[in-house]
This record gives C-alpha cells, structure tokens and sequence, in this order.
C-alpha cells in the first residue's frame, strides 16, 4: 500500500506543476569547447534594454571570442537582426575572420532567415542556439554581467550616460591579465600589448635612427605565437576540469529521449492590469521531448502539439521517479 500511494503522489500532474523540486538541479557541466586560434568561436548576445542615451542607444551587442576572451560591443538603437548582421559582418567576420562556430540565443533577432543567409554566405558550419540565460554554455553571458557591472559603477545618478563609457570598459576587459588564459585578450588577437599610455614612447626613445628587426627574427617572434597558443588551450581544459567538478557537486546527471514526458520550468510575468500574479501560477508545464539536440539540450513541445523551442535541461523536473525497496526504505532514482 505505501509503495502504491508513493507511485500514485510521486506522478501526480498538479503537484508536478505547481510544487518547487527537491532533487538537485538536472544536467552536469557539458564538454569545453574545442578552439586553439582567436574568433574561431564566437558567442553573441545583447544587454538591454537600458535606459535611452543621449545618443538614443538602448541596446549592446555583445560579441566575446571563446578561445582568447576577447569582448565587443556597440551600442545600438535597435535590437533587429538588420543590426546584427551589420555588426557581426563588418566588425566581427571583415575584421577578424570567419568563425567556426557561433553560439547565441533564440532570440528572434538571431534566429530569423537574414541572420541565417549571413552565416550560410560564409559557409560557418556550426551556429548553436543557447535557450535563455545558460553561462555554462554561452560565454557572452558572463560577460554581460561584468559589463552591466562595470556599467553601473560610472554612470551613477545619469544613467543616460551609459553608452560614453563602453568603449573605456572594453579597453579594461581587453587588455587585463585573464585568470584562465593567463594573457591578455589583446595578445592572443593581436599578438602584442596595446600602449596604454603615451609615456611608454618617452621611456623607450628611438634615437636618431630606427633599427628595422631583420625578417628572419620577426618570423621567429611570430612563430612563438603557435606554442603560445597551445599553452592556452591547454590551460582552459585544465580550468574546464576544475569548474566541472565544483559545478557538478550540486547537479544532477540525466539524460532524456525522444518522446520522454519532463516537466519545464515557466517564466511568467506578473501583469497587474491582467489581474495575475507569477506567484500564483504554475511553476512548471508537462511537455514532451521532440528532439535530442545534446545531452543538455532539448526541443519541446506542449502536450497539444505546440512547439515551444530549445530549452536546457536546468529547466527540467523529473515527471517520474523510479523507487525501489532497499530494506526497510527506498530510494528515488
């Protein structure tokens, strides 16, 4: 009887919708990312909106390189693909190359036909789109706080101002020592220093005549470059390794099918006019799995048949325990 009466509470749609879980959250940290050059992959995304500058920008696009953590952004009027594709052509592919890999969310600005024809006109082979706020697979995400954060700390009182202090941000972001790469962003892109004050020629003059670095020792600093490289790759799997294991403490590894029943996590908004309340709705809704993109990534859709995108498997909560009898006990699998 008390097996039964587990089964029967345990599958119970209504407390499955509207009950917070009490497993730990689904899904482990996924595997790094496979990059060993500058803009080979990239991850976009925008902030916003913000409150309108006087130069009536409201958005930022963010664009982070994942190998070199080198970070753009450009403050924009509009958050359309008409801007992203403008930005991600001259500023990001025209400038830096052609990406292998582009991560981004499911924003409508990114997943629309325009935005698509731009990766197909340069043939990237990998576009990936990342469902809500997911930093252990987006890079950009993290860099949007540190931006918001840095943001925040000069605009004060005039918050109009936001947009005259990013290009002095980025300067900051990209020429700091990076924790995991050890180098500086702007190294691993441009393969020097940025001057970052014109004192540095008074300390280092020239003299009357410029000695020119013969071709054969310029060649050799360069070809430093490719072991340097390496160094880095290999230190963001060192750090990969580390991160996965105090980000799998608290996680919890499963894995779903085609056709699996989960309930997804809701994200409603409270609407005074409405008369509703986001504390008062369902916490999670039944779908069903219609395709597997990753271990941590799934296609849904509504018990109607609605399609409702990719989301990531934190969202999830378990539609069915599997029990059985240990002793005089049980255990939820």
């Amino acid at each position: 009887m008390h097996r039964d009466v587990v089964k029967f509470v345990t599958k119970c749609d209504i407390c499955l919708t509207y009950k917070l879980p009490t497993h730990n959250v689904l899904g482990e940290m996924g595997r790094p990312k496979q990059c060993c050059r500058p803009f080979q992959i990239i991850s976009i995304d925008f902030i916003g909106p913000l409150p309108v500058s006087r130069k009536q920008n409201s958005y930022i696009l963010v664009v982070t390189c994942c190998f070199s953590k080198y970070c753009l952004a450009f403050p924009v009027r509009r958050a359309t693909a008409d801007i992203v594709i403008k930005h991600l052509e001259d500023s990001v592919f025209l400038t830096h190359g052609i990406p292998q890999t582009v991560y981004m969310d499911n924003g409508s600005q990114f997943i629309c036909e325009k935005t698509i024809a731009l990766f197909n006109k340069y043939n990237i082979p990998n576009v990936f789109l990342t469902p809500k706020y997911t930093p252990q697979v987006n890079l950009v995400e993290r860099y949007n706080k540190t931006i918001v954060t840095c943001i925040s700390t000069f605009v004060k009182e005039d918050q109009r101002s936001w947009d005259v202090y990013l290009p002095k941000i980025l300067f900051a972001i990209n020429n700091s020592v990076n924790e995991v790469t050890g180098y500086t962003p702007s190294f691993l892109v441009y393969g020097r220093e940025l001057v970052i004050c014109g004192s540095h020629y008074v300390d280092n003059d020239l003299g009357d005549e410029i000695v020119f670095l013969p071709r054969d020792a310029y060649a050799e600093n360069i070809g430093y470059l490719s072991k340097i490289f390496n160094k880095v790759q290999a230190s963001l799997w060192h750090h990969h390794q580390q991160n996965s294991k105090r980000y799998n403490l608290r996680r919890r590894f499963t894995e779903f099918n085609e056709g699996d029943i989960v309930f997804k996590r809701t994200y409603y908004l409270s609407d005074k006019h409405k008369y509703f309340n986001k504390k008062l709705a369902p916490k999670f809704i039944k779908c069903r799995i219609t395709k597997k993109r990753s271990p941590l990534v799934y296609e849904l859709e509504d018990m109607h048949g609605k399609y409702l995108g990719p989301w990531h498997i934190k969202d999830f909560k378990l539609s069915k325990w599997h029990i059985f009898w240990f002793c005089c006990g049980f255990f939820y699998l």
